[in-house]
C-alpha cells in the first residue's frame, strides 16, 4: 500500500512538472531613431515566447516602445502576418491629414510571419503611420517615424527555464532625454 501511494504521488508530481515546466524567452533590441516629430529618440522592441514541455509554444505580441511617448504599439499575429493596425483618432498614414479608419495597416514585420518562429538576429520592421496628438492628449503620442525602408533591429534573446511558469520581466520604456 505504501509503495502504491509513493508511485501515485511520484506520478502526480511528474505530471505537474510536465504541464507547468517551460522555457521562457525574452527577445529584445534597442535602436536610435527619429520619431514622427523628427526628434532623435531611443526605441525598444521586444516580445516573449513560452515553450512548454507539453503543448504548443506561445508568443507575442511584439511591443514597440519609443522614448518620450505615451504609446505602446503592439504587432499582433494575423492571417496576413505580424502587423500593427492603427487606431482611429490616434494614428494617420504618413502625409495624410485625417486619421486612419479601423483596421488600417500601420506597420508589419517584413522578415517573418509567425511569432513563435521568430528568433534572435535581424528583425525588419516597417512603419507606415504616425501617432497624432490633440490638445487633450497627455504627453506625446509620437512613435518611430514612418518611412519607406524598414527599420532593422538586432534582436537578442534571453532564455530561462522554469518549473512553475515564471515569466521574464519585460523591459521598461526608454528614458526620455
Amino acid at each position: 500500500m505504501l509503495i502504491t501511494k509513493k508511485l501515485l504521488l511520484t506520478g502526480w508530481s511528474l505530471l505537474f512538472l510536465l504541464t507547468t515546466a517551460c522555457t521562457n524567452t525574452l527577445y529584445q533590441a534597442e535602436l536610435n531613431v527619429l520619431n514622427s516629430e523628427g526628434q532623435s529618440r531611443q526605441a525598444i522592441v521586444y516580445w516573449t515566447k513560452t515553450e512548454k514541455l507539453l503543448g504548443e509554444a506561445k508568443a507575442g505580441p511584439i511591443v514597440l516602445l519609443t522614448a518620450c511617448s505615451n504609446r505602446r504599439i503592439n504587432f499582433d499575429q494575423t492571417s496576413s502576418g505580424i502587423q500593427f493596425r492603427g487606431e482611429p483618432g490616434m494614428d494617420r498614414l504618413q502625409g495624410h491629414s485625417s486619421t486612419v479608419s479601423e483596421g488600417t495597416l500601420c506597420g508589419q514585420v517584413e522578415n517573418g510571419s509567425i511569432l513563435t518562429e521568430l528568433k534572435s538576429g535581424p528583425l525588419l520592421l516597417s512603419i507606415k503611420c504616425e501617432g497624432i496628438s490633440d490638445d487633450f492628449t497627455l504627453g506625446s503620442s509620437s512613435y518611430i517615424q514612418a518611412r519607406e525602408q524598414p527599420y532593422q533591429f538586432d534582436i537578442q534573446e534571453n532564455s530561462q527555464w522554469s518549473f512553475f511558469g515564471t515569466i521574464i520581466e519585460a523591459p521598461q520604456p526608454p528614458d526620455c532625454r
